[in-house]
């Protein structure tokens, strides 16, 4: 096969990674997987007997004659810069499919490239609005729908056969027009969705503005023509803030589905071919602007526990697995850097803001710090611990890109000391809730499940953190703060914190979010069990609330994952 413009592209990016020195260690000989499974279909063949014209669906593969279906595709998505989220695409001779996998990193198991054998029998497959695709099964719009598989359960199912090979894949040109006549046939949608695409001659109508804003960003080619089509981008991409180029080029990308309409999704900056440098403040030395010269070395240690990176050293485009020491200055409490606030509250579960200075002011100076559920989140975010406002903090991670910006991910390890003179609220006044298992509309009610009831929340999303309380004679006496109002509305209920604030649900999510109005996604049905605990489910997305004991907290779930709340009313 005639190698593409992208695929030349490709290697010179990764050219780097070959080099070696006369004095290197001899290396112990690399072993190339090989699948046991054999495909038995292709991918096109699949595509049509399971199509459905409804586009949200869902199907469990069965035998056929007996014998398991068995695919090959190779791995033609790349999820490293963060623009495809929480899936793969294999494409074979006949077609592509997309496969969401409730993971990250994904490229580090399933590298581009790679042929990837599946053995489909009894997972699902069908449509998320539109898109084809083996996943899990969840809701959309009230439907069953497609969502993303445990990549556990995918992982048994999987086996590569190979190494990487790049110069396997290619891109499949096509033009716009052809693109808009496929997409009103059967055959058309069957053949086109998720392949590997280029476009050439086209021009992006919204050169120099950045390639997303603060949240996901259509942004739209062109040809000479006029004829347009959408190219998607994610804030959290780590080109987001890259700047569209003018000109004409050419774009690579996945072609993926959503609603009635194509949308292409770029693995990196290595799908915009021929536009010349791309200036990417957030990333200076991407593949489309390697020569950035060297900055001058940031003050800091070598990523040693004894002698952890400094906070500049991370901005500066540190990299790998190491420690970081800094101070605890916020938190982002919304879903972009944007809702960055660098103070004790309000603040966020999931993450916190560090900085080089206990008194930075300017969230551009601080880097954001995932923290994942347990320990390290429970000891360390601003909402649960506002006294850490201002604590010296030493830990453990993945020097990645987060909310777009340079920051740590998968924190295993931290050491804090110090902190501010900040000290919690006050609970309100304590009030006595006996159990019950019919609602009354306008209540109060506290949501107890395993002796700990759900606390207020502060952040604008996140998990429920717990109190300890105890069960004496079907009553709990517990604070005010962890009561819930829950009210009759058409097709359900709300459910308001002690703030007033309604718990909703949206996307994917097993965590809450939280806003003054009842928005979509708030209303909740409430269903007692024989055994008097409820079964609270989000109509939106189908999800019930539980109380997970591996994390301490209470989430809202497509499965059962941990124990079904009781519900104790407030006493006059």
């Amino acid at each position: 096969m005639k190698k593409s413009l992208l695929y030349i592209a490709m290697m010179l990016s990764g050219a780097a990674g070959f080099t070696a020195c006369d004095g290197d260690l001899e290396r112990p000989p690399m072993i190339e997987p090989s699948a046991s499974i054999k495909p038995n279909t292709t991918i096109a063949a699949l595509k049509a007997d399971v199509w459905q014209t409804d586009r949200n669906y869902v199907t469990e593969v069965g035998q056929r004659n007996g014998s398991d279906i068995i695919i090959a595709g190779r791995v033609v998505s790349n999820d490293m810069a963060g623009n495809v989220f929480k899936n793969i695409v294999l494409q074979d001779e006949t077609g592509a499919l997309t496969v969401s996998i409730n993971g990250y990193d994904l490229y580090k198991t399933y590298q581009q490239g790679q042929q990837i054998v599946v053995n489909l029998t009894g997972l699902k497959i069908g449509g998320y609005n539109g898109l084809l695709q083996v996943g899990g099964e969840g809701v959309y719009n009230g439907a069953p729908s497609m969502t993303f598989m445990e990549k556990d359960l995918f992982a048994a199912h999987a086996e590569q056969n190979g190494l990487a090979r790049l110069e396997r894949i290619d891109t499949i040109l096509t033009t716009i027009p052809e693109l808009t006549a496929a997409k009103n046939t059967v055959d058309g949608l069957q053949k086109w969705q998720s392949q590997f695409i280029r476009l050439d001659g086209v021009s992006f109508e919204d050169a120099g503005k950045p390639f997303a804003e603060s949240g996901n960003t259509n942004r739209y080619v062109k040809d000479a023509q006029g004829n347009r089509i959408n190219v998607r981008n994610s804030s959290y991409a780590d080109f987001a803030q890259a700047l569209l180029p003018a000109g004409s080029g050419s774009i690579a990308g996945i072609l993926s589905y959503y609603g009635t309409d194509w949308q292409i999704i770029l693995n990196n900056l290595d799908g915009c071919i021929g536009y010349g440098d791309i200036s990417n403040p957030d990333n200076p030395d991407t593949p489309d602007n390697p020569d950035t010269p060297d900055q001058p070395e940031v003050p800091g240690g070598d990523g040693s526990q004894a002698s952890p990176y400094s906070v500049a050293q991370v901005i500066g485009g540190a990299t790998g697995t190491g420690w970081v020491k800094g101070y605890i200055v916020g938190s982002v409490t919304d879903k972009s850097f944007d809702s960055a606030v660098l103070a004790a509250s309000p603040a966020s579960q999931t993450n916190i803001l560090v900085a080089a200075s206990a008194d930075e002011t300017d969230a551009a100076n601080c880097i954001p710090v995932q923290l994942p559920a347990g320990d390290v989140r429970s000891k360390l975010n601003l909402a649960d611990n506002p006294g850490n406002y201002k604590a010296e903090v030493t830990f453990e991670g993945s020097l990645e890109k987060y909310f777009g910006k340079a920051g740590v991910k998968n924190v295993t390890a931290f050491t804090i000391t110090g902190g501010s003179e900040v000290t919690p609220p006050e609970p309100g006044e304590s009030s006595v809730y006996k159990l019950v298992t019919a609602i009354t509309s306008g209540k109060s009610y506290a949501i107890v499940s395993s002796g700990k009831a759900a606390k207020l929340n502060t952040g604008n999303y996140g998990y429920i953190s717990v109190a300890d309380v105890e069960v004496v004679d079907n009553t709990v006496t517990v604070s005010d703060d962890c009561a819930f109002t829950i009210k009759a509305v058409e097709g359900g209920y709300t459910i308001q914190q002690s703030d007033g604030r309604y718990l909703y649900q949206t996307g994917t999510y097993n965590s809450f979010n939280f806003d003054a109005s009842a928005v979509d996604g708030s209303t909740w049905t409430i269903k007692a069990n024989a055994d008097g605990t409820m079964v609270i489910t989000n109509v939106a997305v189908n999800k019930t609330i539980q109380f997970d004991g591996q994390y301490g907290s209470y989430g809202s779930y497509p499965d059962v994952r941990g124990t079904y709340p009781s519900l104790y009313e407030k006493v006059d």
